[in-house]
């Protein structure tokens, strides 16, 4: 499934000036405000969300799947990383209603390591049963693969822009 643009200058319009903001691993983004986020993904899943009625958009960048110690919210992890950027989404006005997700990330980048699933595989398994049990549509996904990708998401607009590196 794709649905990206195919360059960069597609998702910034000339006369929005959004300020460039770096998400690192094990961090989130819920904002009303227009930026430009960027951040690289190897085994890593960004899922960006965005609400088209209040603007308001989110995008998290998670390690690995699970949280081995259940109930403590860390973002590193994917169960609480997707739970968390909803839940602030939705505190800020937003509605799982009215959401669309893109997901980028989960490369095998060392492929030759590993006898079952990657940690990518199940990064991006993660965001798929998560967004399907809060019936948020995945509108875009660049996901898989052996290459890591550098991720740009525009919050004044939804749009999504990833490259493979």
């Amino acid at each position: 499934m794709t649905n990206f643009p195919e360059t960069m200058d597609q998702i910034i319009n000339a006369a929005d000036k959004p300020r460039s903001v770096y998400l690192y691993p094990g961090q989130l983004i819920v904002t009303g405000d227009v930026s430009l986020v960027s951040t690289i993904l190897g085994s890593c899943v960004a899922v960006c969300l965005w609400d088209p009625k209040t603007m308001i958009a989110g995008i998290n960048h998670y390690l690995l799947p699970t949280n081995p110690l259940r109930g403590h919210a860390d973002p590193r992890y994917g169960n609480t990383a997707i739970e968390q950027l909803i839940d602030q989404m939705v505190s800020q006005g937003a509605a799982t209603s009215r959401l669309a997700a893109k997901v980028v990330g989960g490369a095998s980048v060392m492929t030759a390591f590993s006898a079952r699933r990657s940690i990518g595989e199940q990064n991006v398994e993660v965001a798929r049963e998560f967004l399907s049990r809060f019936a948020i549509p995945i509108v875009a996904e660049q996901a898989g693969g052996q290459r890591g990708r550098k991720l740009l998401f525009h919050t004044g607009n939804g749009c999504a822009y990833s490259k493979e590196i």
